[in-house]
């Protein structure tokens, strides 16, 4: 069998996009380069962490095909997800009225398409010439891109509030714990030296607070 790291396309791949790196990643794919994105895909459902690491792709007037995604479903729900958008240049002969859409506009999807690309959402590029698909989306690219960017940030504030919010929690009942212990230890000694029992009133505090006995 052959060595995965010995194979060009994942040596070209791996100088790019080091493998030991856990920043997010963020793809443009134009014409052909989409279905050799796909592809790579594909492979590296073998196990390295690069498709965890995708936050959004955007495909202008790719090749790929849903259809090579079949027997992948993860794969092919996240090529249908909001993390991925696809963007069309218009073809005068069978496209209506795409000069009276703006680049970002969805533009409508008919069955064949579905079949090709799946549910992903299409927009147009702005214009008829396949290589300037880049050039007249950028924004709605780059919208896309920062949208993306902003999920992450959030999802990220999120994380950091629940982890803090966790914590802090642990800490009051730790201090909780630690005054009710402190009084049951006074109130055993005021029983022991009297020989009766005092009634007492124990009041919760934390760790840096004198509890006391009434």
């Amino acid at each position: 069998e052959e060595d995965d790291n010995n194979c060009p396309n994942r040596r070209e791949m791996d100088a790019i996009i080091p493998a030991d790196d856990d920043g997010s990643i963020y793809v443009l794919a134009h014409s052909a380069a989409g279905g050799q994105l796909v592809r790579y895909l594909l492979d590296q459902q073998k196990g390295t962490p690069l498709l965890s690491r995708i936050r959004c792709m955007a495909f202008t007037d790719s090749t790929h095909s849903i259809q090579w995604l079949k027997k992948h479903p993860h794969l092919s729900s996240m090529m249908q997800s909001s993390k991925a958008l696809y963007v069309k240049t218009a073809n005068p002969m069978r496209d209506d009225d795409w000069e009276n859409a703006s680049p970002g506009d969805e533009c409508p999807r008919d069955h064949f398409w579905f079949h090709r690309f799946g549910d992903i959402k299409t927009v147009w590029a702005g214009t008829t010439e396949h290589s300037l698909s880049n050039w007249t989306a950028q924004k709605p690219i780059w919208d896309f891109f920062d949208k993306a960017a902003d999920t992450k940030e959030n999802s990220t504030a999120e994380d950091r509030n629940d982890s803090c919010a966790g914590r802090n929690g642990r800490d009051i009942v730790d201090s909780i714990g630690k005054s009710s212990e402190i009084n049951r230890t006074i109130e055993n000694s005021n029983n022991r030296k009297t020989g009766t029992h005092v009634g007492t009133e124990h009041v919760q505090c934390d760790a840096s607070t004198k509890p006391f006995v009434i």
